[in-house]
């Protein structure tokens, strides 16, 4: 499998691109809404560098390992503000199949949302969704700075040896060090 580790300066620059391409195309917004759990660090940074104290969630769950997905997306938390005709600006961390965001937009569509704007720092050539705005395009399993140890706690359980996790480990530029109980 091919990885992609970002760093925090790389998703902060991430954010920081998609806050100016907003702010430059005029996006209309009033209310955001971040998917967690990978949404909201971006959707946080974002209401930082738009100056938007209006920053709400939901819950969506659909992975269930690296590159493992249930059968079909889940929507565990539900947005508990109104936002019938609100422009709302929907983030996520990733486009990955697409499955997620879509979920996530037709609940705020059927809530009585008005325009629904989305933005993802990463898109993969597959999603069934193309983000309105995002950064990068990639094939590779993305690995986020806030899902580092839980990426390795997946890459462990799903070797077959101690030596099989340290290669896969090594190809995503992971080790057992960054796991406290290792």
């Amino acid at each position: 499998m091919k990885y992609l580790r970002l760093s925090w300066e790389d998703v902060e620059r991430q954010c920081l691109a998609l806050a100016r391409d907003i702010k430059r195309k005029g996006v209309p917004f009033d209310i955001i809404v971040g998917i967690a759990r990978g949404g909201w660090v971006p959707a946080r940074l974002l209401s930082d560098m738009l100056d938007s104290d209006e920053l709400h969630t939901m819950r969506v769950k659909f992975y269930t390992g690296i590159g493992e997905v249930a059968e079909k997306p889940v929507i565990l938390h539900p947005t508990q503000i109104d936002v019938s005709g609100k422009k709302v600006l929907l983030v996520d961390d990733i486009a990955d199949t697409g499955k997620s965001l879509s979920m996530a937009k037709k609940h705020l569509e059927e809530r009585g949302a008005g325009d629904i704007f989305v933005v993802t720092l990463i898109k993969k050539p597959g999603s069934e969704v193309v983000p309105d705005l995002y950064v990068t395009e990639t094939d590779a399993w993305v690995i986020f700075p806030w899902e580092v140890r839980e990426t390795v706690r997946l890459i462990l359980r799903k070797a077959k040896s101690r030596e099989e996790a340290e290669e896969e480990l090594a190809r995503a530029g992971l080790s057992l060090e960054l796991l406290p109980d290792c």
